[in-house]
């Protein structure tokens, strides 16, 4: 009976869940196959948010980009599942040794955050596979999922569900508790307006932090972090519902669970704070654009004034009104532009830091912060008339800007709010900067950007040192050690070619990791890994240059083939180039023996129609690291636990995780189509495949059975005539067995005791 009534409430449960509650976990949790080796190593955690996340043991990541339409069966996936790799594997170049975390596709609309770390859990985001009332599934919705770090168990229902599935959100930890942090574009109370909640995961409760924000940013290089600046306008109710020309900044943390202060709305007519609360904030002020107050009784200064709150002091606050604008919040820095809200347009861009505000980091904004006069003491950080898009460093104290703008890449000083003595450093025009890193290779530590350029599906990966002189760029032909006058000159890794419609590229030591568009690979998006590290260090820009050199000699030196001609002056290798890129990629030794073949069997083409015996030759050659190309038997590195040599694409980078196998077939099938004749057509019959002599045996065959089947049918005819005259005479008893159909109601036929 109890194990009845549990079964009743899984239902119950299940039922409930398809309406849309959330509960933590209902009924026990989905099972999939626990990973061979526990992860120790978890309280480290690197680069929580982004497609992979570092323990100290382990790299877990997306296994590629797949599309939230995609079957989302759990158990099933593999392509957007959530892999793990030991450190130790992806350092050795093993990248295919990898084991399923998470066997449903983690996916989310705006790729600003991916995959997190908390305890013992992964915490990621999931099309959802419930379907509507017609069998539609919901996979616009989003669930919001947790799944034990060895794999084996993830919460049968989600931690909570959106039905935006681009919603922007953060997974975020504050005291042991995990939190949603999330901003929306919804309509609460009959107008749509953007606000901000948290999801408390343990207990599910949904807080609405702040309602009609104006705009808000999150932390875009920390995404775990919990915290949100916002900007809100100031209501009056004076003749109607409205607003002040100025607006104040805000900040909250996920774990907020009550507004900071009460407000009055008795002179709103007709308030209904269930239908229509007018006003939501549960943040802490930062800055008050309230601009001159005559004084603090005419009405000016009202509840949402931060003057308001402090009745013991006076302000004479001379300036106009202020608006802001947030631009960014990059770990744990807020930039912000401050203009006039009358009057001229002219502003500059000002910077804060957490520490500022929240000195003990306990979530609150200090109580000896005055939102009205810590504007005259805000920190300037850039003059607003510089339009210019700028990345910022920080070197021996000095704070640098790089642009990349249309005439090249340049770099200049930033002294009090001007980016002075600007000069060029690359001519590389109208270039994408992607990330800053200080980098140690063997001529020492150098800080770099990565920045990507034209000509490549996504982002192509380009690398040059920003810390020098003004002479080191400029003097370029003249230095004497190559080393470091490539360390100051960009310089392309190899061809590279990251997705730029998904997460960034990221960094595992010293290896390169991102969505791959490169060649063959933009209709798939899988994840690859390029180790850019040599005897634990970073390469040099000289060693990458090197390396490219190499990379390109590989392809000049299978073009060459094409042009060895013979006496007559036909071409020597006719498809052999080709055929030498399409094993560069795939690894397929034995295709080419088995083109030959078909042309042969089902064509009856001579051996030699598309590729010569010598050009089958130099094709294994090629594979086997002989002949021709005997040289680079000395270039080899361990791949997935074989060898790979320098003239193979997976010697310079490789497939990071495990594709599908209809991905792994379609990838094949292209590099055929594009680099080798693909198999000839069997459009014969059995009939044309016959020999002559096959075919006289089948006629003369056919031609004897068909005498005996003839000679069958008039015997039969025979014997049914005399057979019919018999009967006609009575000479023939039609005994029959005869069975009883009357209805006998005495017996139980189903009784099978009778």
């Amino acid at each position: 009976m109890r194990k009845r009534f549990t079964k009743i409430i899984c239902a119950a449960a299940a039922v409930i869940s398809a309406f849309g509650l959330v509960f933590a976990s209902a009924c026990g949790n989905l099972k999939w196959k626990p990973v061979s080796e526990k992860d120790t190593t978890a309280e480290t955690v690197i680069s929580n948010g982004g497609f992979l996340v570092q323990t100290g043991d382990y790299v877990y990541f997306i296994n590629g980009m797949e599309n939230y339409n995609a079957d989302n069966t759990f158990g099933e996936v593999l392509k957007g599942s959530v892999q793990r790799i030991k450190k130790s594997d992806l350092e050795g170049g093993n990248y295919s040794y990898t084991e399923t975390i998470v066997p449903s596709i983690a996916y989310a609309g705006q790729y600003n955050a991916g995959i997190y770390i908390f305890g013992d859990y992964i915490y990621y985001t999931t099309p959802s596979t419930q379907k509507d009332g017609s069998g539609n599934v919901l996979n616009s919705t989003l669930d919001f999922r947790r799944t034990t770090l060895d794999g084996a168990e993830t919460d049968r229902t989600h931690l909570w569900q959106c039905t935006d599935n681009s919603v922007d959100y953060r997974y975020a930890e504050v005291d042991g508790n995990v939190y949603i942090l999330y901003a929306l574009s919804e309509n609460l109370y009959g107008t749509s307006t953007t606000n901000i909640h948290s999801v408390n995961v343990s207990t599910g409760t949904d807080t609405l932090l702040a309602y009609n924000v104006e705009s808000y940013v999150f932390d875009t290089e920390n995404p775990a972090n919990p915290v949100a600046y916002y900007t809100m306008k100031v209501p009056y109710f004076v003749g109607g519902s409205s607003t002040y020309s100025y607006n104040q900044v805000y900040r909250v943390r996920a774990d907020v669970a009550q507004s900071p202060r009460e407000y009055d709305f008795s002179e709103v007519e007709d308030y209904d704070a269930e239908k229509d609360p007018v006003y939501v904030n549960y943040g802490d002020y930062v800055f008050d654009g309230i601009g001159t107050t005559q004084s603090q009784t005419e009405g000016r200064v009202t509840q949402f004034n931060f003057a308001h709150w402090h009745t013991d002091k006076t302000y004479s606050i001379a300036n106009s009104e202020y608006t802001y604008t947030l631009d960014s919040y990059k770990d744990g820095e807020l930039l912000y532009t401050r203009k006039e809200s009358v009057g001229s347009s002219v502003g500059a861009r000002y910077k804060l830091s957490d520490e500022a505000v929240d000195s003990d980091a306990n979530g609150s904004v200090d109580g000896s912060w005055d939102a009205i006069e810590s504007n005259s003491q805000a920190e300037k950080f850039l003059i607003l008339s510089d339009s210019n898009s700028y990345e910022f460093f920080t070197l021996g104290g000095k704070t640098y800007a790089i642009n990349t703008g249309s005439s090249g890449i340049t770099k200049g000083e930033l002294v009090n709010g001007v980016v002075e003595d600007v000069y060029t450093i690359s001519e590389d025009a109208s270039a994408e900067a992607l990330f800053i890193r200080s980098e140690t290779t063997d001529i020492g530590e150098n800080v770099y950007l990565y920045y990507s350029m034209s000509g490549g599906n996504g982002h192509t990966f380009y690398r040059i040192a920003i810390d020098g002189e003004e002479a080191d760029y400029k003097d370029l032909s003249t230095e004497t050690e190559w080393n470091n006058t490539w360390t100051y000159r960009g310089v392309r890794i190899l061809d590279l070619d990251a997705c730029a419609d998904w997460y960034e590229p990221e960094f595992v030591g010293n290896t390169l990791v991102f969505a791959s568009e490169t060649y063959g690979m933009s209709s798939y998006n899988y994840i690859m890994a390029c180790d850019l590290g040599k005897d634990g260090k970073m390469l040099t820009n000289k060693q990458i240059h090197d390396l490219n050199e190499k990379f390109e000699e590989v392809t000049e030196k299978i073009e060459d083939y094409d042009d060895e001609t013979n006496a007559d002056g036909s071409m020597a290798y006719e498809n052999l180039s080709n055929a030498l890129k399409y094993y560069y990629y795939t690894l397929d030794e034995d295709y080419l023996d088995e083109l030959i073949k078909a042309y042969v069997d089902i064509e009856g083409r001579d051996e030699e129609y598309f590729y010569s015996v010598r050009s089958a030759e130099i094709y294994h050659e090629f594979a086997r690291v002989q002949g021709d190309w005997a040289e680079y038997l000395q270039d080899a590195k361990v791949r997935n636990g074989g060898t790979v040599y320098a003239n193979n694409r997976d010697y310079y980078y490789g497939l990071l995780g495990k594709m599908t196998e209809s991905d792994k077939d379609g990838l094949t099938d292209y590099y055929k189509s594009q680099f080798m004749q693909s198999y000839p057509v069997d459009d014969s019959t059995w009939w044309d495949n016959l020999s002559a002599g096959a075919k006289a045996g089948i006629i003369i065959g056919i031609c004897a059975g068909g005498l005996v089947v003839l000679g069958g049918i008039a015997v039969a005819v025979i014997f049914a005539v005399k057979h019919y005259k018999k009967k006609k005479q009575g000479g023939v008893n039609d005994s029959k067995m005869k069975v009883d159909i009357t209805d006998d109601k005495n017996v139980n036929v189903y009784d099978d005791q009778q």
